[in-house]
């Protein structure tokens, strides 16, 4: 098949689920040998396409499917990959405790007989795909669970390329990798395009599709918006697509008064893990913190909420000293935490999104020990109106939510809590650009209220844009903090990598 040519046609697309219509009548084509990428906010579909074309689920009647021209229909996921369609998830699914060689063939046993008993075969079969890649410094012979996240991707890749795939779905691929690791994750996404590889690429990060992407299509709310050539379109007119009007102000900021220092924290270290940290953080400020993946930025965000002890240095609250020993004791004295994955310790997914907002009101002293679900609903439902939380019933269960709705419910719980201190961990990873829009308003709601903020952020355009100062750290130290007129991408990453002395 010659490049250029259509390798997958989608036609009439639907997909319906009890009161929820995910996609109408979509349309799409993908060529052999090009990136397509696919675009739209949480919940318009994007998630529900992929999961047909890797078999998961099937599409309603009427529509169809063709692969090199001819019709085909999935039962499950093995039909896709007998198919030759390869899907990369954001959340990997590699076995941690096999060995690189053994992943990369886990899938083929019917391609290789005895493999298991012919270890030398599976191995050389695995080094071939890592040297084809340009990774042959990942030996075939490593357990997974010793890769970093950004060799792990490496692996499912090379899953891919043995698997002889011809369409390689990617979703969210370079969520958790730094900079350096995305960009080399590109240049293999480089190396597939050029091999004939057909690539479906899904991110929230625009600057990404920018520079690899061929053609690009957005769905917004399960319909098709359209298809259009990269070449052709601005990020502006990207997110127009998505969202259905214009954003004149991406990433908002309001201008608040900055008061009394509120927390302070001298020379705070925790073991080997980060050490001499001192900042100090005012009512209404956004204190930003960057650095690259292994700075330890979160393990420090952990401590000052009592999740790691801290073995050096103080904390200050309001002038008085506070040495967390708990999350219960950070609570307390009203400190909040917005964290990194609120899949694993954000949320339960498997309660409903009212319980999940009263998670932390459930907490308080309540009239002979009952709770009073009547009023919790209550709040449940006005803070759904508050912060638009899209769900057709708060008796929806969390995990059935896109993730911008998921942050939202996240940011619920800690509403009536008044907080004096908010941690915001990565509080816009995996969310689509109207939903960052959002969650970056209610923060700066936050801030209006008097509210100390402390955010993580990898997104550098995102933290110069909302953030009064950023903290710099590198390898667990800190390496300056930066004013809001001394902020540039150029010199907050010049900080992060500068060498340590």
């Amino acid at each position: 098949m010659t490049l250029g040519e259509n390798i997958l046609e989608l036609r009439h697309i639907s997909k319906t689920f009890p009161g929820v219509v995910a996609l109408k009548n979509v349309d799409m084509t993908v060529r052999n040998g090009e990136v397509h990428a696919l675009l739209g906010e949480n919940g318009a579909g994007k998630s529900t396409l992929i999961k047909i074309l890797s078999g998961y689920h099937q599409p309603d009647k009427g529509g169809e499917m063709l692969i090199t021209g001819r019709p085909v229909t999935f039962r499950n996921p093995k039909d896709a990959m007998d198919a030759s369609i390869h899907t990369i998830y954001q959340e990997l699914t590699l076995c941690p405790h096999m060995t690189v060689a053994e992943n990369i063939v886990l899938d083929k046993q019917s391609q290789f007989k005895g493999f298991m008993q012919k270890r030398h075969e599976y191995q050389a079969i695995a080094a071939r795909a890592l040297e084809d890649m340009g990774q042959s410094e990942i030996d075939p012979n490593w357990l997974v669970k010793d890769l970093s996240i950004a060799q792990q991707q490496v692996v499912e890749i090379a899953k891919a390329v043995t698997s002889k795939a011809k369409i390689v779905l990617m979703d969210e691929p370079t969520s958790s990798l730094s900079q350096n690791d995305a960009d080399r994750l590109m240049d293999i996404i480089r190396g597939l395009r050029a091999n004939g590889v057909a690539i479906i690429y899904i991110s929230h990060r625009l600057h990404e599709i920018g520079g690899i992407a061929d053609r690009i299509t957005v769905l917004r709310d399960g319909e098709l918006v359209g298809t259009v050539n990269n070449s052709d379109v601005t990020e502006k007119d990207l997110i127009t697509m998505m969202v259905g009007r214009e954003l004149k102000n991406v990433y908002p900021k309001r201008k608040v008064p900055i008061g009394d220092i509120v927390l302070r924290v001298e020379n705070l270290a925790s073991g080997e893990l980060f050490k001499g940290i001192s900042f100090d953080v005012h009512k209404g400020e956004i204190f930003g913190i960057g650095g690259l993946v292994g700075s330890r930025r979160t393990e420090m965000l952990e401590a000052l909420f009592g999740m790691r002890p801290i073995t050096d240095g103080k904390i200050f609250l309001n002038g008085e000293e506070f040495d967390p020993k708990n999350p219960r004791q950070a609570i307390k004295h009203r400190i909040a935490f917005v964290t990194e994955d609120r899949k694993k310790s954000g949320l339960v997914l498997c309660l409903p999104v009212h319980e999940n907002i009263n998670m932390v009101n459930a907490q308080q002293p309540s009239f002979a020990g009952y709770l009073n679900w009547s009023k919790l609903k209550g709040v449940a439902n006005r803070h759904r109106n508050t912060l638009n939380i899209r769900v057709s019933s708060i008796e929806q269960l969390v995990n059935s939510l896109s993730g911008g709705n998921q942050q939202k419910v996240v940011l619920a719980k800690w509403l009536d809590f008044s907080p004096e201190v908010i941690i915001f961990d990565e509080p816009t990873r995996g969310i689509d650009i109207g939903a960052k829009t959002e969650i970056y308003s209610f923060i700066g709601e936050f801030a209006a209220q008097g509210t100390a903020i402390v955010m993580v952020s990898s997104e550098l355009p995102e933290l110069i844009s909302v953030a009064d100062r950023i903290m710099v750290m590198q390898e667990g130290r800190m390496k300056g903090i930066v004013s809001k007129e001394e902020m540039t991408q150029e010199h907050v990453m010049s900080l992060a990598t500068q060498k340590t002395q």
